[in-house]
């Protein structure tokens, strides 16, 4: 019998490096969230998508083990008003902002959030997943120190 050395992608969910970690996204526009639940689930994590800030709001959210993508510029408030209103309800979570704007407005929400980071739109695979695993070991640190 040959033994055949076990590639990434042959690795089950149980020992992936993000397995049991979730990441909550929320974009407006629908090709995008595809796009990165795509992206996401290919590198193994969990992934839940919302198209509105209510959306997200109104369901119940891991407290530990996860982070949170955000549009900013979002219908029905921004990504920051959305981090914010987590936050102040004991619900936040580490946080990476996505945007497609470079406006002033933008910049300015930019400069006021507490985000892990802040990606530009067409958002690129790499620096995508390294935000997501610095949010993560920041979710794993406030979770112990609760």
């Amino acid at each position: 019998m040959v033994k055949r050395p076990r590639s990434i992608a042959g690795k089950t969910k149980s020992t992936a490096p993000g397995a049991a970690a979730t990441v909550l996204v929320v974009d407006d526009d629908p090709s995008v969230l595809n796009a990165l639940a795509r992206l996401i689930r290919a590198a193994e994590f969990r992934v839940r998508t919302f198209d509105r800030p209510a959306a997200l709001l109104a369901e119940k959210i891991p407290t530990a083990n996860a982070c949170l993508i955000l549009d900013i510029n979002l219908p029905e408030m921004s990504g920051v008003a959305l981090y914010d209103a987590l936050e102040s309800s004991g619900r936040g979570l580490p946080t990476i902002l996505i945007t497609g704007r470079s406006d002033g407005e933008t910049a300015r929400l930019i400069a006021d959030s507490n985000a892990v980071a802040v990606l530009f739109k067409p958002v690129d695979q790499a620096p995508l997943l390294e935000a997501i695993g610095t949010a993560l070991k920041q979710s794993k640190n406030k979770a112990s120190t609760r």
